[in-house]
Parts: C-alpha cells; structure tokens; sequence
C-alpha cells in the first residue's frame, strides 16, 4: 500500500498561535503542560520532509496512490478500524472525507509510535542503565516528559492520517493528486485526540484526470 508523503510549501509562514493546555491521559498518564509551537514539521509516512503551518491553519500533505480511474463515491462503507464517510466540494473534481478512527485503533498506534520513540531514545538521561542499555520501570507520564508531549502527539497524529487516507485511496483505487488538504489545524487536532478515544477528522483530495 502506498503511503503519505509531504513536501514543503514555501508559502508556509507567519503563524504565531501561543497556546498551553494541560491534557489528561488515559489511565496510565498524569496531566502534563507544555507549550505549543508556533508550527510544526510533519513527517508522513516513510517520507520525513517538513511541512510548516499556513495562516489558515490548515495541513497540506501530499497522497502517493496508484490507481485504474477516478471513481464517483458519495459514502463508502466502514473500514476496519476507521469509518469514511464522502462528500462533494464546491470544486467538482475534489471529494471531502471525514474520518472517525476507533478508541482501539488510535490507542495501538499510541503505543507503537510511544514504544518506538522511548527505543530510539535510549538511554534516558538521568535513569540508571541495565544489561542492554536499556533503563526499564520508568513511568510513563515521566517517558512522556522527557520526550516531549507536543512531539509524541504530532507522530501519533500524523501516523493515524498517514495510514487511514492512503488506506482509503488505496483502496477504493483513486487516482488524486499529490495535495491532501486537513480541514483542521494541528492544534485542534492534537486537542481533540486522546488515546483509547474516537478521533475524527476531515480532508480534502483532488481528483486527476486518469487519461
């Protein structure tokens, strides 16, 4: 299946959103406080290029699918672990999708990106290492700290819209351009996902000419 990538826009500059919110995980973790930045860079898929926020808010991603033509869909049915739902745009070669991901599905990919970050940030500083380098029973909410809440939370969010859109593409076989279009910024998004919740959200691709 083909994933995500994104590629920088120039004309991505000038945000200066100063936000601190306290999040509440679930179960396992602590409420946490940080700052937020005033962009971010999003790695989608396999493919770490930056991309920095618009004055509108509003993400820019590139899709990589191949496909045999452009279909005609108004809403498809529910995917495993995630429901689309389609619909048409003012411009009638693009087509809107709403994403709602299921508690299940966004908390496995919580944990495998938190799992992975804590692995490639061994040793933690300040633990005592054991036989492999490793520095075992730390709490989460602590790992959380270290690493940087805002940062864990953009690559779970990117991961979840990497892999339920290229999914999707893929699957209904859509020939789309390159420009994938979130409706939402980063800040509501990161606002509204927690882990082990339902987390919705809405893009917008381009449909290209398959001759």
């Amino acid at each position: 299946m083909e994933m995500l990538a994104v590629k920088p826009d120039p004309h991505f500059f000038n945000l200066n959103p100063k936000i601190i919110t306290k999040k509440q995980f679930a179960d396992v973790f602590t409420q946490c406080q940080f700052s937020r930045r005033k962009c971010f860079c999003i790695n989608m898929g396999y493919d770490p290029q930056k991309l920095l926020g618009r004055p509108t808010n509003k993400y820019l991603f590139t899709v990589e699918a191949a496909s045999s033509g452009v279909k005609d869909i108004e809403v498809s049915s529910p995917m495993e672990d995630f429901t689309i739902t389609t619909s048409s745009v003012e411009k009638t070669n693009e087509l809107k999708i709403s994403v709602e991901v299921s508690g299940i599905k966004t908390q496995q990919i919580f944990d495998n990106v938190f799992s992975k970050m804590v692995a490639d940030a061994q040793p933690i500083p300040g633990f005592r290492r054991v036989k492999g380098g490793k520095t075992p029973n730390i709490p989460r909410d602590i790992l959380l700290e270290i690493l940087g809440p805002s940062k864990v939370y953009k690559q779970v969010i990117d991961k979840v819209i990497n892999s339920t859109i290229a999914e999707y593409v893929d699957k209904e076989g859509l020939m789309v351009s390159k420009e994938l279009r979130v409706e939402q910024s980063f800040e509501d998004l990161e606002e509204m996902f927690e882990p082990g919740d339902k987390f919705r959200f809405d893009a917008i691709v381009q449909f290209i000419d398959s001759k």
